[in-house]
């Protein structure tokens, strides 16, 4: 955190720029995203009210009393939650069942907002069809954020493996999904379909699937900065 100025009721409570806020009121402020939902829901909730900061600083843990000003019916304590420079500072987790639950809260997140996108993408096709992506796309994002952020780039990769793993379990020819789709009537048939009828669908649908990513693959080719360049 950042006390926005010397005046500010953070800094004259004793919050110092570089402190990381560890427990607010006696509750654990988790090392991930949530971490500045749950500190804003604590100080807007509690005007006129004192909280209880505890911070790390350097390698001693503080608490730290704070009363938030009311300001626009909530409290505020006048700080900034990302260092001076805009890059987040990050906590490193107390034990191995906080790293399995951040684990677990940001694959929920991830596979949630996953299918989401999936949901938009047909009940909205028009709009969010530009968004589909290809390989070349993927990996031109993927070069952007290795050169800027590792963590970004591993959270990238996961984004990327957890939407390949709906994709194959989608009821599509040629994949997983599909092959688990026959194997779903066989069971509701009492008997397979006919091998020339899936043999067709599959192909038909594997077609498809290649003409799909050749189309994303030149597309955008297309867009890349440098191959516009050429054709300038």
């Amino acid at each position: 955190v950042q006390p926005t100025n010397k005046d500010s009721i953070a800094y004259q409570a004793g919050v110092r720029e570089g402190d990381i806020v560890v427990a607010v009121n006696g509750k654990d402020v988790p090392a991930n995203a949530e971490s500045i939902i749950l500190l804003q829901k604590e100080i807007q909730s509690h005007p006129n009210q004192q909280i209880e900061l505890k911070v790390e600083r350097a390698k001693s843990t503080l608490s730290i009393p704070v009363t938030p000003k009311l300001d626009n019916g909530k409290g505020k304590i006048d700080i900034q939650l990302v260092s001076p420079n805009g890059t987040p500072i990050f906590r490193r987790p107390g034990n191995l069942v906080e790293v399995l639950s951040i684990a677990a809260d940001r694959f929920q997140q991830i596979f949630i907002g996953t299918l989401l996108g999936f949901w938009k993408l047909v009940t909205n096709f028009q709009s969010t069809v530009s968004q589909v992506a290809g390989p070349v796309k993927i990996v031109a994002e993927g070069a952007k954020l290795a050169g800027s952020n590792a963590t970004n780039l591993l959270f990238f990769t996961a984004i990327i493996s957890i939407n390949l793993a709906v994709i194959n379990i989608l009821p599509l020819p040629a994949l997983d999904g599909g092959q688990l789709a026959f194997l779903l009537i066989e069971a509701l048939r009492g008997k397979p379909l006919p091998t020339r009828l899936q043999d067709g669908v599959m192909q038909t649908g594997l077609m498809l699937l290649l003409g799909l990513g050749i189309f994303l693959i030149v597309r955008d080719t297309t867009q890349l900065e440098w191959v516009q360049r050429l054709f300038q």
